[in-house]
C-alpha cells in the first residue's frame, strides 16, 4: 500500500531529463517521497512495466516517436493497476478525452504543474484504497469459506431464511428434521416444520422479529419432522447475510428440559471467538463502554491496547488458511500470558483488543512492548514442519476521568497502531496529545526547545553489521524527544518544526557534541568504534562546521576517522552546490560523509558527481523490493555501479531471514535492521550470529 511515508515509485517516459526532473522536485517539495526511473523507448517501457512494481506512470503525449495510445495500449497488456498519466504539450479536451477513454487516469497540459502534483496525490491515494479493497475482498472470501466451513460442522441446526424459505441448512439442522441432504430442505417454507399448534405463537414470534425487536428468550416450540413425528425444540433468530443478501439465521436446538444452561452456553458462544476461545469484538465493545462509564464514574484508569500481527495477509497468502489460523491461535496464546483474566479479546480476523484495569501509562506500555519482544522473537510452527515470524503493530490510549466516548477512545488506540503498521510494524505507540500537534504548534516547539536548552533530547543507537567482517562496531545515532508520559518522539514529527524554525543547526551540533562524548568513552572497549550521524539540511551551509567536527573527531580519536557524517540525498539535490562545498571541506578536514534514502532521484549516481561521499545508504524502497525476483537485476546493478566507484554501501530495513540471506551475497558492505538488532539506548551489539 502507497502510504504517506513511503517512497512512491514513478516511472517517467518523457523526452527531456529535465522536464522530468522538474516534476520530481516538484512532487518532493509538496512532500511526497519518490524513488523514479526515466524510460526512453518501446523496449525500456515494455521491461519497466513487465519488471517494475511501479505507483504512477507519468508519459508525454508523443515522446521519441511513441504516441500516447501505444503507451496505454502497452500497459493495459501488462495488466498491472499502474495509474497512468498522460501529459499533453498543451491544453486540448478532446485528446484529453480520447487519453481517459483509452485507460488513463488523467490528462493535463504539461506545464500544469501544481495541478499535476494534485492529480498524482489523488491517484496515489485511490491506488491504496483498490489495494487495500483488494486485500479486504481477499480476506472476506477467506472468512466467508472458514464461516460455511464452521456451519457445515456445527452441532447446533443452523439455517437460513430468506421471505420465509430455506436457502441454506447445515447438516445437523437436515438431521435434526429427518432429511435427506439440505437439497431437500432448500426453497422449503420454515412454516412447514412448525407442528400445527405452535403456529400463531411462531408467527408473532416472527412478526415481532421482523419489526426489530429482540427477543431475550428463544420460541420454544413442536418442530414436525419428515416422518411427521414431532420434537420438543427451541428457537432462536438473529440477522444474518448469506452471499451477500440479508436474511434470517435460525439456530433449533433440542429442548430437553436444559433450555436454561443451553440457552446461557450459546450467549457464551455468541459472545466467544471460536478459533481461540477469547471473547469477540461484541463482547468486547460492551466491556468497553462499561469501562469508559466506570472511569467517569469512579475516576478508575484503564488501559485500551490494540494489537495488530503484521503482515497477516502474506502470511494467509503463503500459508493458507490453516497457517493463517495457526498464527492467530499462538499470537492469542502468548498474549493470553501478559492480557490474562478476560481482559484480552480478539477483535478481527488479525487484530487483538485488551482492557487492563488500574494501570498507569508506563505500566501498559511496559506490558505491550514485552509482548511485542515476545512475539517477535517467537517461532510458529505449523502444518509441514514449517515455522513462521511475525510481529505486532500496538497501539495504546489510556481511559480517564474526562476520556471520551468509547468510539473516540478505540479511534486513538487504533490510530496508534496504524502508526507503527506505517512504519513496517513491531512496535508500541502510545497515543499522546502533544503527538498529534500540528507542525506549527507552539506547544509542541515549546517542548522542543525546552529539551534542547536543557539536554532532555535522547540519544538511540542501531549497529550496522559489517557484512566484510573487517571489525570494529559502528553505529548510526538517531535523536528522540522524550514526552511527559515516557514516551519518545520520532524526528519525523518534531523535526519539521525544528526545521521551519531554524532550530535544524543547533540539534545538529547538539547531537554531535553528545554523540561525540559518548563514543569517546566506549573507545576503551572497542578502540575501532565508530558514529554515523545524521545531519540536516541547515549544516550543508555552515562554513564553521568541517573544522568543529574534525576537533570532536580528534577528540574521540587523533589517528582514526571514528565520526561519520550523513546527509539526504534529497537535500544534497536541492542545495547542490552547498552539498558540493561542504563535503570538500569536510573531506579534506579528515571526515568521511554518507548520502542517505539514495536512488529517489531519476539519475541518483550524476549525484556523485558533484559532491564528496564515501558512504552510500540505499533508500529503503531497495529493501522492500527484494521480495520480488525481477527486481534483483536492477538492484544488483546500481550496488556493482556503486562498488564500481568504491562506495561503501549500507542497507536498512532488515525485517527478516529472507532479506538478509539476499542481501548478504549482494556485495554490500553494512546490513541494518530490526531483524538484526533494533534502536537502543546503549552501545551494545546484541548476538547476530
Amino acid at each position: 500500500m502507497v502510504q504517506k511515508n513511503e517512497t512512491v515509485r514513478l516511472l517517467v517516459l518523457l523526452e527531456s531529463q529535465d522536464n522530468a526532473e522538474q516534476i520530481v522536485n516538484a512532487l518532493k517539495n509538496s512532500g511526497t517521497a519518490t524513488r523514479p526511473q526515466q524510460v526512453d523507448d518501446e523496449k525500456d517501457l515494455t521491461e519497466a512495466l513487465k519488471n517494475g512494481a511501479w505507483d504512477i506512470f507519468l508519459a508525454g503525449e508523443i515522446t521519441n516517436g511513441l504516441a500516447f495510445d501505444q503507451v496505454l495500449d502497452l500497459v493495459r497488456r501488462e495488466d498491472k493497476d499502474i495509474p497512468t498519466i498522460i501529459l499533453l504539450n498543451e491544453a486540448d479536451p478532446d485528446l484529453q478525452l480520447d487519453a481517459m477513454q483509452m485507460g488513463a487516469v488523467d490528462a493535463l497540459p504539461f506545464d500544469s504543474t501544481q495541478l499535476m502534483i494534485q492529480v498524482i496525490k489523488r491517484e496515489l491515494n485511490n491506488l491504496m484504497h483498490r489495494r487495500a479493497r483488494r486485500r479486504a475482498e481477499t480476506s472476506l472470501h477467506e472468512s466467508e469459506k472458514r464461516c460455511e466451513l464452521l456451519l457445515d460442522n456445527s452441532r447446533d441446526a443452523i439455517s437460513y431464511v430468506h421471505d420465509g424459505m430455506h436457502i441454506y441448512a447445515n447438516h445437523a439442522y437436515v438431521e435434526l428434521f429427518g432429511y435427506e441432504s439440505a437439497d431437500d430442505m432448500e426453497g422449503m417454507p420454515v412454516i412447514d416444520l412448525v407442528a400445527k399448534e405452535d403456529l400463531n405463537s411462531f408467527k408473532e414470534y416472527l412478526r415481532s422479529f421482523s419489526k426489530g425487536e429482540r427477543n431475550s428468550e428463544d420460541l420454544h416450540f413442536h418442530g414436525l419432522k419428515a416422518d411427521s413425528t414431532k420434537i420438543d425444540a427451541m428457537m432462536q433468530l438473529s440477522s444474518a447475510s448469506y452471499d451477500g443478501e440479508p436474511c434470517t439465521q435460525i439456530i433449533i436446538r433440542r429442548d430437553d428440559g436444559q433450555a436454561a444452561a443451553l440457552a446461557e452456553k450459546l450467549r457464551e458462544v455468541v459472545s466467544q471467538d471460536s478459533l481461540t476461545g477469547l471473547p469477540n469484538r461484541q463482547r468486547f465493545e460492551d466491556n468497553l463502554t462499561q469501562a469508559v462509564n466506570k472511569a467517569r464514574k469512579d475516576k478508575s484508569r484503564f488501559a485500551l491496547t490494540y494489537l495488530v500481527i503484521d503482515n497477516f495477509s502474506k502470511i494467509s497468502g503463503t500459508a493458507g488458511i490453516a497457517g493463517s489460523d495457526a498464527v492467530t491461535l499462538d499470537v492469542a496464546k502468548m498474549l493470553g500470558k501478559y492480557y490474562g483474566d478476560g481482559t484480552l479479546a480478539r477483535f478481527g480476523d488479525s487484530s487483538f483488543a485488551a482492557l487492563t484495569p488500574d494501570v498507569d501509562v508506563e505500566a501498559a506500555t511496559k506490558t505491550a512492548n514485552d509482548a511485542c519482544k515476545a512475539v517477535h522473537d517467537h517461532l510458529i510452527q505449523i502444518a509441514g514442519g514449517k515455522t513462521l515470524q511475525t510481529s505486532l503493530s500496538i497501539g495504546v490510549a489510556m481511559i480517564g476521568e474526562t476520556s471520551s466516548d468509547p468510539a473516540e477512545m478505540f479511534s486513538r488506540a487504533l490510530g496508534s497502531a496504524e502508526k507503527i503498521k506505517l512504519a513496517n510494524g513491531n512496535g508500541v505507540s502510545v497515543f499522546n496529545v502533544v503527538e498529534h500537534a500540528s507542525g506549527d504548534d507552539s506547544a509542541l516547539l515549546e517542548l522542543f526547545i525546552d529539551a534542547l536548552d536543557n539536554g532532555k533530547l535522547k540519544l538511540m543507537f542501531q549497529p550496522l553489521t559489517d557484512v566484510t567482517g573487517e571489525g570494529g562496531e559502528f553505529y548510526e545515532v538517531f535523536v528522540r524527544l522524550p514526552l511527559n508520559d515516557g514516551k519518545l518522539m520520532t524526528p519525523d514529527q518534531f523535526l519539521p518544526v525544528a526545521i521551519k524554525h531554524q532550530l535544524g543547526s543547533r540539534l545538529d551540533r547538539w547531537v554531535l557534541l553528545n554523540a561525540a562524548k559518548l563514543l569517546k568513552d566506549h573507545t576503551k572497549n572497542d578502540p575501532n568504534a565508530r558514529m554515523l550521524i545524521n545531519l540536516t539540511a541547515e549544516s550543508l551551509s555552515d562554513p564553521t562546521l568541517p573544522a568543529w567536527i574534525s576537533k570532536l573527531s580528534k577528540a574521540v580519536d587523533p589517528k582514526r576517522q571514528p565520526l561519520v557524517m550523513q546527509f539526504n540525498e534529497g537535500d544534497m539535490v536541492s542545495y547542490l552546490k552547498q552539498a558540493k562545498d561542504q563535503t570538500a571541506a569536510l573531506s579534506q578536514a579528515g571526515i568521511p560523509v554518507s548520502m542517505n534514502h539514495f536512488g529517489c532521484t531519476l539519475n541518483p549516481l550524476n549525484t556523485l558527481k558533484h559532491v564528496t561521499v564515501d558512504f552510500i545508504k540505499l533508500d529503503r524502497s531497495f529493501t522492500q523490493e527484494l521480495s520480488n525476483e525481477e527486481n534483483m537485476g536492477a538492484i544488483k546493478k546500481i550496488v556493482g555501479e556503486l562498488n564500481g566507484d568504491k562506495k561503501r554501501i549500507i542497507v536498512s530495513f532488515v525485517e527478516n531471514a529472507q532479506t538478509l540471506s539476499k542481501l548478504w551475497t549482494l556485495g554490500v558492505h553494512y546490513l541494518q535492521g530490526y531483524y538484526l538488532q533494533p534502536p537502543t539506548d546503549s552501545l551494545v551489539y546484541s548476538d547476530q550470529g
